[in-house]
């Protein structure tokens, strides 16, 4: 299992040193303690109340690589000392934070007057471009240490995504246009890396599997997934030899997201689907995807380094007044299977006599988007909406009695005509649960548009 990326924090308390500093010195201790044990790296805390303060710190940070600045207001601050420390950093989120006053034993409010360092500091942050994210607390309450931990875990997730590596099994699996992918302006852009395979590597290196690890995988499979129909043995060791190939791929090479080629690739080439291969791939830790959609994985990616749960891809089916039938021919993550995994062997045309997955689709509150990239510059389409119990269906040209297909119905929160016109693909990616703002928050920081 990957970790999660911690965020490197340099805190900078700012004040006056015309107000008390023991008093101030006070709160800056319990302010710096509490971020400690947050889940970040704290480089460095500094404490700045004059210009002599502000060039002890503009030296110390020199020498450090940071993800976040935390600019702690205990008091009213004389705005340049901070602003000279912080000018060389415009490419690093600033967490500006304005601790509130008290009510003394007399019942009088006592302002150290943080208010006005964050009002007087935001016009000049905002015309300098820093991305940021202000927290201003009220006097009297308590501090907003779990909001402040929780941007820095957005801050920490963006640094993940910023370093992803997707791993592509061939490329733009029936020529789709939304499948193809700019390689170099998605790393110069957000940091993600693209590598790609040649399947006929991957054929290779199914037939030199271990005996013995294909077999484990086998009676893992048959313990732990429930049969829907007879699965040709041959079928259901060829499947999880690719499983083992790509597990190897993802491990050896420390991928974030993998895809390979299914329609114009394993299921022409080798007479079965990825299907069954993909559902023991895909988790919270590794995204994937059918028909090497680059930008589908890295949604995928976005989703589920924000939310910490495994991401699927949808598929556009049927339109309806306001849902759509959405789902897959065969393959979901286990996490969003409602029960056990279900699995059959399911024919489409002559050739591919794979194994589908054909769980049942959890439903309830869901967020969902996609990555695209428009005119060179990429954006993200999202939005959010319920998933809901699906009629019995089939997707034309399978063999009876065809199978049943993981799918939902997908109640939209926008009218269906400007969803139809502005969703950038037929792969939508869902996560359960509604995570829009932390979406729109993490892609603020990776210059991502948000498109709704």
């Amino acid at each position: 299992m990957k970790n999660m990326e911690k965020a490197n924090v340099i805190i900078l308390n700012v004040g006056d040193s015309q107000y008390p500093q023991d008093y101030l010195g006070a709160l800056i201790e319990e302010v710096n303690s509490n971020v400690r044990k947050m889940n970040c790296n704290v480089l460095a805390e500094y404490t700045i109340m004059n210009e002599k303060d502000a060039i002890a710190a503009k030296e110390g940070v020199k020498s450090m690589t940071t993800d976040l600045f935390i600019i702690n207001f205990v008091s009213w601050h004389i705005t340049p000392y901070v602003m000279n420390v912080v000018k060389n950093y415009r490419n690093v989120p600033l967490l500006i934070w304005g601790i509130g006053g008290f009510t003394d034993k007399s019942g009088k409010l006592v302002s150290p007057a943080a208010a006005a360092g964050i009002t007087g500091i935001m016009p000049i942050v905002r015309e300098m471009g820093y991305k940021y994210k202000l927290i201003a607390e009220k006097p009297d309450t308590p501090h907003s240490y779990d909001e402040v931990s929780h941007y820095i875990d957005l801050v920490g997730a963006a640094k993940k995504i910023r370093a992803s590596k997707i791993g592509l099994i061939g490329y733009a699996d029936m020529h789709l246009y939304t499948c193809a992918y700019d390689m170099t302006n998605l790393f110069k852009q957000i940091g993600i890396c693209i590598e790609d395979y040649s399947g006929y590597e991957i054929a290779n290196l199914m037939k030199a599997c271990p005996e013995d690890a294909v077999k484990k995988i086998m009676d893992d499979v048959k313990a732990s997934y429930k049969f829907e129909n007879q699965v040709p043995d041959k079928v259901l060791e060829n499947v999880c030899r690719l499983y083992y190939v790509m597990k190897n791929k993802a491990d050896g090479h420390a991928l974030d997201a993998i895809s390979i080629k299914c329609v114009h690739g394993t299921t022409s080439a080798l007479g079965f689907n990825p299907c069954l291969a993909q559902t023991l791939l895909a988790d919270k830790d590794l995204s994937v995807i059918c028909e090497c959609d680059a930008y589908g994985l890295v949604t995928s990616i976005i989703l589920s380094t924000i939310t910490g749960h495994a991401s699927a891809f949808m598929e556009h089916y049927e339109v309806f007044d306001s849902e759509v039938l959405v789902g897959v021919c065969g393959f979901i993550p286990p996490e969003f299977a409602d029960g056990i995994v279900k699995i059959r062997s399911a024919n489409l045309g002559e050739v591919n006599t794979g194994i589908s997955n054909v769980s049942k689709v959890r439903t309830g509150e869901v967020t969902f988007g996609r990555f695209y990239s428009d005119n060179g510059k990429f954006k993200l389409f999202l939005s959010k909406g319920e998933a809901k119990p699906n009629p019995k269906w089939t997707e034309i040209g399978w063999e009876e009695p065809t199978p049943d297909f993981p799918a939902v119905m997908l109640k939209l929160n926008v009218p269906m005509q400007k969803y139809l016109e502005n969703v950038p693909g037929q792969h939508i990616i869902m996560v359960y649960g509604d995570y829009i703002e932390d979406v729109k928050t993490v892609c603020g920081l990776l210059d991502i548009e948000i498109v709704m």
